[in-house]
């Protein structure tokens, strides 16, 4: 995967400013294309096997976290002989679309048996193509948690994140406010002042967090030092949501510790706030 960097954005977005906000007027825009597009993607793991389904739902610019780290998802499939076991399930259990209806997300738990047993939790990023069809960008929860929710099947709806009312009017301007924010608030203890009232948050081993007391303690596990590096940013179309992904380091036990992030921001009245947020972790740094 070709990492995207943001300095074309950063010199687009100066050219702008606030006044340049606009209301993107869609009308009954919801998540049900991504949901649509997720049960979709678990029902065709079940036909031909995980591996064959995550090579055909991913796009050419997919990104999962492998044993080098972040990297292409197809180049990383591609060698891949075996399609892939058939008992691997998951449902979302909560989701989000970019206003634009170009960009969106579920979250939900993942299971290994027949009974559906909830073991992990998967986050996977969704953007819609030229041909109308929806491919993941970005798939990878945060593992196990220690508790991944109930299993959602066929007919039961997940939870949905509200549509922005508005966004900044175009990605360029999107990213490079977002990029402006995580650059000056670069540690969980800054950014937990940016999360939302019901923020999602995810750590490895701790009880899942939507919103309050509780997301802002999972926003500073393992540490309020956790620092990040931002290598992706994805924007809407209508400059309301913002998919940021990239590596996370700290210190534990006197060593260097480096695992990835991924984040959802969406424009809202009062600005730019965290609406999900996990932490894959860890990953001992090469010496």
């Amino acid at each position: 995967m070709k990492a995207i960097y943001l300095v074309a954005a950063l010199i687009l977005a100066a050219c702008s400013s606030s006044a340049g906000r606009h209301d993107v007027r869609v009308a009954d825009v919801t998540p049900s294309p991504v949901i649509a597009a997720e049960r979709s993607f678990a029902a065709r793991a079940l036909e031909i096997g995980w591996v064959a389904a995550f090579r055909e739902y991913a796009a050419v610019d997919g990104q999962i976290v492998g044993q080098a780290g972040l990297v292409n998802a197809q180049e990383n499939l591609a060698p891949l002989e075996d399609d892939g076991g058939r008992d691997l399930f998951w449902a979302p259990a909560f989701a989000g679309i970019a206003r634009s209806g170009d960009l969106g997300f579920t979250t939900g738990p993942v299971s290994f048996d027949a009974e559906r047993t909830p073991a992990i939790q998967y986050f996977t990023v969704w953007r819609r193509q030229p041909d109308g069809s929806w491919k993941w960008i970005y798939d990878g929860g945060p593992g196990a948690v220690a508790e991944p929710g109930p299993y959602l099947g066929e007919g039961a709806a997940p939870l949905t994140l509200p549509v922005a009312s508005a966004g900044v009017g175009a990605a360029a301007a999107a990213i490079a406010q977002v990029s402006a924010i995580e650059d000056s608030a670069n540690n969980a203890a800054a950014l937990r002042g940016h999360l939302a009232g019901g923020a999602h948050v995810y750590r490895p081993g701790q009880t899942r967090a939507y919103g309050g007391a509780d997301s802002v303690a999972r926003m500073v596990y393992p540490s309020g030092e956790v620092t990040y590096r931002r290598l992706r940013a994805e924007s809407s179309a209508a400059g309301d949501m913002v998919f940021a992904l990239g590596e996370a380091n700290w210190e534990s036990d006197g060593a260097s510790r480096q695992g990835f992030f991924a984040r959802i921001w969406q424009f809202q009245p009062q600005g730019w706030v965290i609406v999900y947020d996990q932490l894959i972790m860890p990953r001992p740094r090469p010496s």
